[in-house]
């Protein structure tokens, strides 16, 4: 199988000399309409995938990881931490750190990564045994075991009454939870491109002996459906049925699995800055609330709310009323100054804000990167009272919060 790295925005070329071929640029095409809405932009002879990292498997031909690049120079294995340490602090992939996760060579590839992160979650979840659950079961039998089933006695052995139709529990491991977890090592099975790692992933299935897979339909277990003796498997349950929701079958494609494990960089990032900032706002008196609190910016006519309005982040009193409004923005700033970025729409949407809400503290946050750390302060004077902006450079990897910690007690 083919591997491709590739970063977010950044264009691969096509051609018997690029990085892929005119097939595999097909194929990618083909599977287009399986992935994220907007997921990739082409251009002549070249293609890009635009605010989302992750990987991208297609035809079991070609792999392409996609990585985030905030800092120019960076090694494909510095792109990865960052990625990591984002995903695990905004709880996407629970408990993977980039030091666990062994980054210390290019020969860690992030699909890989994420599969052995699995295996032992589930190795260490395995050692106190399988689970198990009792499960309603209905036989024929030559003995009475639970109860008798009546009707289906007339109905399956009216002539032979030495067999009985019984219903009673038995303690199974061929549970929806043990299922799901078969089936997502089948699927790492067709993932992996490390043969010790695909040897390792045959061993644990041979664990799941005598259990099915889930098939198409069928409901995939959440962490949130699993009981209380269960509840050690939450984080293998979470990632399980995130490997098993990549899948797609792509008829276009030709029937060729497509496996996608994308994320949002915009919504990861706004994740990753609400867990870093909730502690500091907590010990506050204040409590952080995401997406929201919802409001419409005004009515029509017939009293209809219109353009409803989410701000990112929003920092609450205990009579809960936004006293900030943060905004995020995932993206690289052109200039050194990020005062001089701003776009009109962020300043017209903070305005917006700040005046919709009554409040009269916004925040932008942006990734820390080359041209960009620290914070920057203007004011801006509304008609109904003067605001105070701050843009503030939020680090990605290791501790580095005294700034925006800081910032953030004196912000309010």
């Amino acid at each position: 199988m083919k591997l491709v790295s590739a970063v977010e925005h950044g264009w691969l070329t096509i051609g018997k000399e690029g990085d892929l071929t005119a097939p595999e640029a097909d194929a990618l095409a083909a599977a287009e309409s399986v992935l994220p809405k907007n997921c990739l932009e082409w251009g002549r002879n070249r293609v890009k995938f635009r605010q989302f990292c992750g990987v991208v498997q297609v035809q079991q031909v070609l792999q392409i990881e996609i990585l985030p690049k905030v800092f120019p120079h960076q090694t494909p294995e510095q792109q990865r931490t960052t990625l990591i340490e984002m995903l695990d602090t905004a709880g996407d992939i629970e408990g993977l750190s980039a030091r666990q996760a062994g980054l210390g060579t290019s020969n860690h590839r992030l699909l890989d990564v994420f599969i052995r992160h699995f295996l032992k979650l589930l190795e260490a979840q395995l050692q106190q045994g399988l689970l198990r659950d009792y499960q309603d079961v209905e036989d024929t039998l030559d003995q009475v075991r639970g109860r008798i089933d009546l009707i289906r006695q007339q109905r399956e052995n009216l002539f032979k009454p030495q067999r009985l139709a019984c219903r009673f529990n038995e303690l199974l491991v061929d549970i929806p939870v043990n299922r799901l977890l078969h089936t997502a090592l089948l699927c790492m099975t067709h993932l992996a491109s490390s043969p010790m790692l695909r040897q390792h992933i045959q061993s644990m299935r041979m664990r799941f002996g005598g259990i099915g897979v889930i098939h198409k339909g069928d409901h995939l277990p959440r962490a949130d459906d699993l009981n209380r003796m269960q509840r050690r498997y939450a984080s293998v349950v979470d990632l399980a049925r995130l490997f098993i929701d990549g899948q797609y079958l792509d008829a276009r494609a030709g029937h060729q699995q497509v496996y996608s494990l994308l994320f949002d960089m915009n919504q990861l990032f706004e994740r990753f800055v609400a867990v870093k900032l909730r502690p500091t706002v907590r010990k506050m008196g204040l409590r952080l609330m995401e997406q929201g609190p919802r409001k419409y910016l005004g009515e029509d006519d017939s009293g209809k709310g219109r353009l409803l309005m989410r701000p990112d982040i929003s920092l609450l009193d205990e009579l809960n009323r936004p006293v900030a409004i943060l905004d995020t923005k995932w993206k690289l700033l052109e200039s050194s100054n990020p005062l001089a970025s701003l776009s009109s729409a962020d300043l017209y949407q903070l305005s917006t804000y700040a005046s919709a809400y009554r409040c009269v503290q916004v925040m932008l946050l942006y990734p820390e990167q080359s041209g960009f750390r620290g914070e920057y302060q203007m004011s801006l004077n509304l008609v109904d009272r003067p605001v105070k902006l701050t843009v503030l450079a939020m680090p990605l990897c290791g501790e580095g919060l005294s700034l925006p910690v800081r910032t953030i007690e004196a912000f309010v």
